[in-house]
């Protein structure tokens, strides 16, 4: 069963599925309430502190006091979907499958499109002839259990159908079909689940042992060798059991532990600044075990903070030779290739990175970069344009922008570029330094340019400081404020 605070937390769509949840993070539940009569909001505010009031107590293990809150939630507002899915996980947790599966069902038919809701009916239902099947010598008479967890693999048939994307449903849908002796269709379901979460080895196994069911040996061990190499002690015995050449399997996966612990002590002296001393344990990793990428990625950074520029590219090729579809891998040696002024080798690629994340505002910023160091401006111009697209805050992106509409002749667009550079981090004296120079020599607003000099020398620019100590700046040194 997963945990409580795992499943509340997707319920929530606050974080992702697997990652431990944050209760004191709040909910938005009052938002709406602007709009609402007196009497309704009181009724709206309540029914926000109940659910508070739960969050803290599941968070304290005080799982029963927490129905209580929810049940409060519930009669204020009917058709409060969030409080009956909450509910529905709290009696899952207390065991209560029944209970959850009527909650559940209550939340479906809130609202028929919430996926979720019929993914945890599924898995209450599955959960309920586990607990009923503790006893060994249970009898299915009448056919109860097959009936159940055919029932589930509907409810998780519905999941998929609304929400496509996510791994667990087809994990729990082939655990389901296992169950009722159809390994192929679970087969078929745990491939679609590791092409969406290709680390879960756990899976492996499970996969292998329905395929060494059907007689596909061969793919079992196949899977069994991929899970007892990630460490599952239980694909190890299956190995050993089912597989020839598990001894080597065996010797492979207690290399790869080594490897992993000089990895870990590799990482722990990069993050002090012992580059060399990381790069020692980086060797002795690669060594154990060079089918790693990230062995490769951690000792490219490594080299690169020791000016290593090409030693670093060459980790990174070597990495992605292992994983051609890692973009990050692909940012950072395009970021290295434009230290050594080879922009159009970083352009290729940070278009790799792009075609792999189309969301990395921060590779669009780097291409644009390098388009801008080749010259081509207005290709500079509309990557930092669709890195700004992504991520509005960033400042660097449009301090950059604005050189490129300066090189274009654009002060009037490099100023508003500026200007929305330092509302973002005011005391950004370079940003004061780039839009004085635009307003006096794009706009000849000398009155203006001074200004933003004297305010880019007030926050510590050495340049402009020495610059109004001297003879050329004179004119704004003694110009009035």
């Amino acid at each position: 069963m997963k945990l409580l605070r795992t499943a509340i937390a997707s319920a929530l769509s606050l974080i992702p599925i697997g990652q431990p949840m944050g209760i004191g993070t709040g909910l938005a539940l009052t938002s709406a309430s602007v709009i609402l009569s007196s009497p309704e909001k009181a009724m709206a505010d309540n029914e926000s502190k109940y659910i508070q009031s739960a969050f803290k107590k599941i968070k304290n293990g005080a799982n029963e006091e927490a129905i209580s809150d929810l049940n409060q939630a519930i009669i204020i507002n009917p058709r409060n979907l969030l409080a009956y899915k909450l509910r529905g996980l709290v009696k899952r947790e207390l065991e209560d499958f029944e209970g959850a599966i009527l909650d559940f069902t209550q939340a479906i038919k809130i609202n028929p499109k919430n996926a979720e809701s019929y993914y945890f009916r599924g898995e209450a239902k599955l959960n309920s002839i586990d607990i009923s099947n503790r006893i060994a010598t249970y009898v299915d008479k009448d056919n109860r259990v097959i009936i159940t967890r055919k029932s589930a693999i509907s409810d998780f048939d519905m999941a998929i159908k609304l929400n496509s994307k996510k791994a667990e449903y087809y994990t729990d849908r082939g655990y389901a079909k296992s169950l009722i002796r159809d390994h192929k269709g679970a087969i078929n379901d745990w491939d679609k689940a590791l092409n969406l979460d290709k680390d879960n080895y756990n899976l492996n196994r499970r996969r292998g042992i329905s395929k060494n069911i059907i007689g596909d040996s061969k793919g079992a061990c196949q899977d069994f060798k991929k899970a007892a190499i990630s460490g599952d002690s239980i694909a190890v015995n299956l190995v050993k059991e089912n597989c020839q050449e598990s001894i080597s399997i065996i010797e492979q996966e207690e290399k790869r532990e080594l490897a992993l612990t000089a990895w870990r002590r590799g990482v722990e002296n990069e993050l002090s600044g012992n580059y060399k001393e990381a790069i020692n344990d980086f060797n002795r990793a690669i060594e154990l075990d060079p089918t790693l990428k990230y062995m490769y990625n951690s000792r490219a950074i490594a080299k690169g903070n020791l000016g290593d520029i090409k030693g670093a590219i060459e980790d990174y090729t070597k990495g992605l030779e292992i994983d051609p579809g890692d973009p990050l891998m692909y940012r950072n040696r395009g970021t290295n290739k434009a230290d050594l002024n080879d922009h159009k080798g970083a352009i290729s690629d940070y278009d790799k990175a792009i075609d792999i994340t189309p969301d990395d505002y921060y590779a669009y910023y780097l291409r644009g970069r390098s388009k801008g160091a080749l010259g081509d401006y207005s290709g500079e111009i509309s990557d930092h344009s669709k890195s700004l697209e992504l991520k509005k805050d960033s400042f660097q992106v449009y301090y950059e922008r604005a050189y490129a509409k300066i090189e274009t002749k654009d002060f009037e667009g490099a100023i508003s570029d500026l200007s929305k550079a330092i509302a973002i981090n005011p005391n950004f004296p370079e940003a004061y330094n780039l839009r004085g120079y635009s307003k006096g020599a794009g706009l000849n607003d000398k009155q203006g340019a001074c200004s933003d000099f004297k305010k880019s020398a007030s926050l510590g620019s050495e340049y402009r400081i020495k610059w109004l100590q001297g003879e050329e700046g004179a004119w704004c040194r003694n110009m009035p404020d």
